[in-house]
């Protein structure tokens, strides 16, 4: 796709930041990925992202999942497989950040920071219960947050475990331990801002909404993970501001932020690429195009849009360098172990050949 010129990009901007809820199904993801590159802007400060907050409100009672029911009993099994795997591990995630991100606030140096991180908890509450509503009305989960907590935890990947239930806890410990400890802190946005949500989450939210913008399914999801991923820009942006003060303030802490990635990239890679769970179909052909995603595709991106975080944050290019290729190399690992712990072949290799073709063709 080509680039947007200026003018287009104020007008996605001004589209993602200013649409009712409801009409949030007719945004591209395009216009959100605009805007989310819009808020790396070094003149924003805590208090434009605040600001936003306030004015981006939205109330997941007033979501309608009528249309939802119906799509989803008609996508086809393997389709529905991977979805629900994805909007699993969002739904935990968006958990597991509203009970443990308090001490992150505590620790945070400024006054001003610890107002956004307020708003931040807020919205992961809402988040929260965004995907507890969709499972119990869409999938039929019934009991309620703690019922669907229980059922599903176990079914996370061993990735997600890791970089969920112990780097992320280890990160959360130190701050807790000692909130004047601004290595902790730093460590602990790297983890949240950084990691899981400007990696993870944004990876996660791209694919499946240009998925379903692609194929016109599941409108009162589409409307409600598209608030989601408005209210993620605001995080990622702040966790971006937050890191770029601490650099500015003491060059170590650009040390401090690359090896912290290092050490959370086998894990977070883990979790896109799930080398320990076998897909839900044998070849790339069962699922219909409009459905399909490209990992070389999604491999780049991810790298991209990380790197381009780290360097708004103040990171060198060496560090940069070093941390993309690591990421690249972690995927074309991890699909090896794919194929070695199932013996079967990934589906990146038809589009590793497909690739291979086009190149020899042109």
């Amino acid at each position: 796709m080509n680039p947007m010129n200026q003018s287009a990009v104020e007008e996605a901007i001004r589209r993602v930041e200013t649409t009712p809820l409801r009409e949030l199904v007719n945004v591209s993801v395009e216009d959100v990925q605009a805007q989310m590159d819009s808020l790396l802007n070094p003149e924003l400060d805590s208090s434009s992202f605040y600001h936003r907050w306030e004015t981006q409100q939205w109330a997941v009672s007033d979501l309608d999942f009528s249309q939802d029911v119906k799509d989803w009993a008609n996508l086809p099994e393997p389709v529905q497989k991977q979805l629900r795997i994805t909007m699993t591990l969002f739904f935990l995630g968006e958990q597991i950040v509203t009970d443990t991100l308090a001490p992150v606030l505590h620790a945070a140096p400024l006054e001003d920071e610890r107002i956004f991180l307020a708003t931040q908890i807020a919205d992961e509450a809402r988040h929260t219960v965004f995907f507890q509503r969709y499972f119990e009305e869409v999938h039929g989960h019934a009991g309620g947050i703690h019922s669907a907590m229980t059922e599903l935890k176990p079914k996370t990947r061993a990735g997600y475990q890791r970089i969920f239930y112990e780097d992320l806890v280890n990160a959360i410990d130190k701050c807790r331990l000692d909130p004047k400890d601004v290595r902790a802190f730093v460590e602990a946005v790297v983890t949240y801002h950084l990691v899981i949500e400007g990696y993870l989450a944004l990876g996660g939210q791209r694919t499946v909404l240009r998925i379903l913008r692609r194929v016109g399914l599941l409108p009162g999801f589409v409307s409600g993970f598209t608030a989601v991923a408005r209210d993620e820009s605001r995080h990622i942006g702040f966790g971006v501001l937050a890191l770029r003060r601490r650099v500015e303030a003491d060059p170590e802490m650009g040390r401090v932020i690359a090896r912290k990635v290092l050490d959370l990239l086998e894990s977070a890679v883990s979790v896109v690429v799930g080398p320990d769970e076998r897909l839900p179909f044998e070849h790339i052909s069962e699922i219909p195009e409009p459905l399909r995603v490209d990992p070389l595709e999604a491999r780049e991106f991810a790298i991209d849009s990380l790197l381009k975080r780290l360097r708004s944050a103040g990171l060198t290019e060496k560090a940069c360098a070093e941390i993309g290729s690591t990421m690249f190399s972690l995927y074309d690992r991890l699909w090896d172990d794919y194929e070695r712990n199932h013996d079967h072949q990934h589906p990146v290799r038809w589009y590793q050949q497909k690739s291979e073709a086009a190149s020899a063709s042109a």
